[in-house]
């Protein structure tokens, strides 16, 4: 539509001799190209809760390098056969303060309730806005070479993590986890 206005427009900015005549041109309109969907979820972990723990020190005011260890558990999992539930262990090291909580690598082992292991991989951004929500990879045992899409909810904001930010530092925390995997 702005494409067939644009010579009319241009016929009645400039003199009558610069713009050739439309007439017999026909204007296609402008190709509708949908937005790319989604990959579909084939499977996931509708419930979940973690405690993450700093190694040393604590979350204050100071940004600086940390590492950060989690362990939690999954439930109500569906989508593969055998598996229900999980739990699992991570490593998380970050870029961290009290305004920017986390951002940097992370990985996860989740032993699931079949026994089986799988490890994901990949950049999980804490942010003060949560839920924090980020893909990561598969990279060993079930899944392995897909995605995963997490969405983690970080308890912020409480008294003691206010004052442990403008003291010692912060230097645990829970939250809760859901996760679906991408097909």
């Amino acid at each position: 539509m702005i494409l067939a206005m644009l010579p009319c427009a241009l016929a009645i900015a400039a003199p009558a001799a610069a713009v050739p005549p439309l007439t017999g041109v026909a204007v296609p309109p402008a190709a509708v190209v949908p937005p790319p969907a989604a990959p579909p979820v084939v499977g996931g972990c509708a419930e979940g809760d973690f405690r993450w723990t700093a190694v040393h020190g604590g979350i204050d005011m100071t940004p600086k390098p940390m590492t950060f260890t989690s362990v939690g558990s999954l439930r109500d999992c569906v989508g593969w056969p055998g598996i229900t539930g999980g739990t699992f262990t991570g490593v998380h090291e970050a870029w961290s303060d009290c305004m920017h909580p986390a951002d940097g690598p992370i990985t996860v082992h989740i032993t699931w309730s079949n026994g089986a292991v799988s490890t994901v991989w990949g950049w999980w951004p804490v942010t003060m806005a949560q839920p924090s929500v980020g893909e990561l990879e598969i990279v060993a045992g079930p899944g392995a070479g897909g995605r995963v899409r997490i969405t983690a909810g970080y308890e912020m904001m409480t008294p003691e993590m206010v004052m442990g930010c403008l003291g010692p530092g912060v230097r645990t925390g829970v939250g809760w986890v859901r996760a679906a995997m991408l097909g």
